[in-house]
């Protein structure tokens, strides 16, 4: 964590607005009861105006209360931002990182290059948000998400898009032959028309989830739309037919992200995987 700016009475008073409560705060600050008072009686005669009122056995806040906490956290976070921004210059993998992908993109991807990267390099912090690919690349177009990886990403002006391989989606099942006329899909899956429209006849039914899809696929006798790297995981779904669909799994970023250190580094790690 960093190092905060502010004098010490500012931290106690934070602490005071989370808790409410004189004698649980000096608990936590690891401080007498009487020296917090004393210290929250000094900022209050520096605003010139009451941040607390006493309630039974707690506090509550005063408007001039909240007005002061909102003010001090917008400090804090911006100079928290400043200097995470100015490390994040210096020649030191280092800095925290939003990467987004699907889920069942994600078991491929992450494994392989996330582990070692934060071992070899232990300043990163990075943390995950696994949504569809959809909204990932419009979380990266956002500058909401440092770096996704998705499948089929849209050409966009603000993406810079880099190809990592290609899978394919098809029909698997337990028996190539004989199966029962069920037919299973993630209604998230893109270009499903044409796969269900060839099934009319057969009972459909969505499931948002592909580990569940294949999990059932690998008890069940129906046929299940999947990509092939989460089928080939349950040995004994088999393709039935030919691949229906390609599917281009892609890293992607905004053009107009920041290079620093620790960014290229993850590009560059997910690339080589």
């Amino acid at each position: 964590m960093l190092m905060s700016p502010f004098l010490p009475e500012f931290e106690y008073f934070l602490t005071l607005c989370e808790t409410l409560n004189i004698s649980r705060a000096a608990e936590i600050l690891n401080m007498g009861q009487g020296s917090l008072s004393k210290a929250l009686k000094k900022i209050e005669s520096t605003m010139q105006g009451e941040l607390f009122i006493r309630q039974g056995r707690g506090l509550k806040q005063t408007e001039l209360g909240y007005r002061v906490q909102k003010q001090i956290l917008e400090l804090k976070a911006s100079w928290e931002q400043g200097i995470q921004e100015g490390l994040e210059e210096l020649e030191t993998v280092a800095g925290r990182y939003l990467i987004g992908a699907h889920q069942s993109i994600a078991i491929d991807s992450f494994p392989n290059v996330l582990p070692m990267a934060m071992e070899k390099y232990p300043q990163l912090e990075i943390d995950f948000v696994l949504k569809s690919s959809g909204e990932i690349t419009r979380g990266v177009i956002d500058h909401e998400i440092d770096i996704g990886i998705v499948a089929n990403p849209i050409q966009h002006p603000n993406l810079v898009i880099k190809k990592l391989r290609k899978e394919y989606v098809g029909l698997w099942s337990r028996k190539l032959e004989d199966h029962e006329k069920v037919i299973y899909y993630n209604p998230e899956m893109i270009s499903l028309t044409k796969v269900l429209g060839r099934f009319k006849d057969y009972k459909h039914i969505p499931i948002s989830n592909y580990e569940l899809l294949a999990a059932l696929g690998a008890k069940g006798n129906g046929l299940f739309v999947l990509p092939n790297p989460v089928a080939e995981r349950f040995k004994h779904l088999k393709l039935v037919g030919k691949k229906e669909t390609s599917v281009d799994i892609c890293l992607i970023s905004h053009v107009d992200r920041p290079k620093t250190k620790g960014f290229t580094t993850l590009l560059e790690l997910f690339k080589q995987d």
